[in-house]
Formats: structure tokens, C-alpha cells, sequence
């Protein structure tokens, strides 16, 4: 369940950056860039937005298959962690650093529950 709402977030982020003009108004720490080089980062960020959104929906519909979850999990989070540390040192406003907070936590939860599951399983004594 958290890969859709991962693809949901990152798809409204993208389609915001990439088709509306003032969107960098309603992201923290944008505030009211403007000019060639703003809207270039603006394209940028929505493509790696809509790249997330598409690996994280790949990855829901593959959930079954234990080493594509695991390995797009663990990128996801990795992503997310660095994020935080981006915007933690970068970006004045916290609101962003803790929306990639929060979804790094939730991710890394789910790739330690899948990585469990496989851990007892090869446990002495576990059936």
C-alpha cells in the first residue's frame, strides 16, 4: 500500500512541476524563483518526480516478486534519505525534509518486513 500512495504523491509533485507554472509557489522552499535556469529545475525535478512514481508503481505491481520489491524498497529509501539530507542543509523550510522523512520511514519498512519474512524463513527450526 505504500508504493500507491509513494506513485500517488510523486505523480502529483511531477504533473505540478512539469504542466503548472506556479508550482514552484506551492512547494516549501522554492518561493518565487523565476527565469530559464528556475523553470529548467522545475522540468527536472518533475521528471525525477515521475520517474519515482513510475518505479514505485512497477514495483506495486511486481510486490509478489521478493527481489524486485526488495531492490526497489531499498533505492526508494536510499532516494528519500538523501533527500532528507538535501533539503535538511539546502532548503530553509523543514516541510519538504519531513514529507521525504516520512516516506523513506515507510519505505524502509516495508523492504525490513519483506527482508524479515526471508530472514525466518531460513531460520533453524522456523516453518
Amino acid at each position: 500500500m505504500i508504493l500507491l500512495l509513494h506513485t500517488l504523491i510523486q505523480a502529483v509533485v511531477a504533473f505540478l512541476f512539469l504542466f503548472y507554472p506556479e508550482a514552484g509557489d506551492l512547494v516549501p522552499g522554492f518561493g518565487t524563483s523565476e527565469g530559464p535556469s528556475f523553470q529548467l529545475l522545475m522540468k527536472m525535478y518533475g521528471l525525477s518526480a515521475l520517474y519515482t512514481a513510475g518505479l514505485s508503481l512497477w514495483a506495486f505491481f511486481r510486490r509478489r516478486d521478493t527481489p524486485t520489491f526488495l531492490l526497489v524498497t531499498l533505492s526508494l529509501s536510499l532516494f528519500h534519505y538523501l533527500m532528507i539530507l538535501v533539503q535538511s542543509m539546502y532548503n530553509p523550510d523543514s516541510r519538504a525534509a519531513l514529507l521525504h522523512f516520512l516516506l523513506a520511514i515507510f519505505l524502509t519498512a516495508q523492504y525490513l518486513g519483506r527482508r524479515r519474512e526471508g530472514w525466518s524463513e531460513h531460520l533453524p527450526g522456523a516453518h
